[in-house]
């Protein structure tokens, strides 16, 4: 399956800059940045849609429409599983990693982001998407500021932003209250592990021992709570990561990247990026000329 990215999307002629300014707002996104089922993204991602619908792919499949708010995690499985209808009109907000660290630590807002790795989307009532809307306004000015307590602020309206939205995640269907329930703390924790050890193991029973499950138990509660077996989202991720550094790490040989991802030979990581994308590494690399 021949992937590519959007070269023209605000979002990847963005990315040589998210580091050096932190947060970024960009208006009026119309298409996809990544043109393929699913992507990882070291950032974090908030994009609220104004106009229009797509299919978000996650499991299930979600309609992600006008007055939706999607977040994004920094490591997070996304993506998009079609075009977006012609009046699709969305402004993305991006938080470097490094910054949104230092929100976490700064402004810790935990009680609502594990939800979102289950559940990225959250359906705003009106008056939460104008108050959005209005948080937005100011923020954008602010994120182009060159004042001593720019990154004050930004903490400060960014701080605002997502607790409006996690009330509003908390209230809904799907969120239904404030706390996690068991299986979803697991499914968190679960995933956590997959971020920060997918260099050391891809085996299921490995993150079962992290999780204090038997492997059989654990894979019967996550197979049965998400749909997807562990093995599978520890391909997924693998597979999606794997596309981010072949894309971003340019100097780093394909012998190195799967050193990264916890492959003991590069041909052991040919054979399963070649089966999850249908192109060997190199291939992958070359396709954009």
């Amino acid at each position: 399956m021949e992937s590519d990215l959007n070269k023209q999307h605000p979002f990847i002629q963005l990315l040589s800059t998210l580091d050096e300014k932190g947060v970024v707002v960009t208006d009026s996104v119309e298409g996809i940045p990544v043109n393929e089922e699913s992507y990882v993204s070291p950032d974090m991602l908030i994009i609220l849609c104004h106009l229009g619908r797509m299919l978000f792919n996650d499991s299930p499949k979600l309609t992600f429409k006008a007055h939706d708010v999607a977040i994004l995690l920094p490591n997070q499985l996304g993506g998009f599983s079609q075009q977006p209808s012609a009046d699709y009109r969305t402004t993305w907000i991006a938080i470097s990693k490094k910054f949104h660290d230092h929100l976490q630590h700064s402004y810790p807002y935990t009680r609502y982001a594990p939800r979102y790795r289950r559940h990225p989307i959250t359906p705003l009532p009106d008056l939460q998407y104008q108050s959005l809307c209005h948080a937005i306004e100011l923020l954008r000015p602010i994120t182009q500021s060159k004042s001593i307590h720019r990154d004050e602020m930004l903490c400060n309206l960014i701080s605002i932003i997502l607790n409006i939205i996690g009330e509003c995640h908390a209230r809904s269907e799907i969120g239904s209250s404030y706390s996690l329930s068991p299986n979803e703390q697991l499914f968190n924790r679960f995933y956590e592990a997959i971020i920060q050890h997918h260099g050391e193991s891809h085996e299921m029973a490995f993150y079962a021992h992290i999780c204090c499950l038997s492997p059989k138990h654990f894979s019967e509660i996550i197979k049965r709570d998400t749909g997807i077996s562990p093995k599978g989202w520890i391909t997924h991720f693998l597979a999606a990561r794997a596309k981010v550094l072949l894309d971003s790490l340019e100097d780093h040989t394909v012998q190195q990247i799967s050193n990264l991802l916890g492959f003991d030979e590069q041909s052991s990581f040919a054979r399963f990026f070649k089966r999850e994308t249908g192109m060997t590494p190199r291939e992958y690399r070359s396709r954009r000329g």
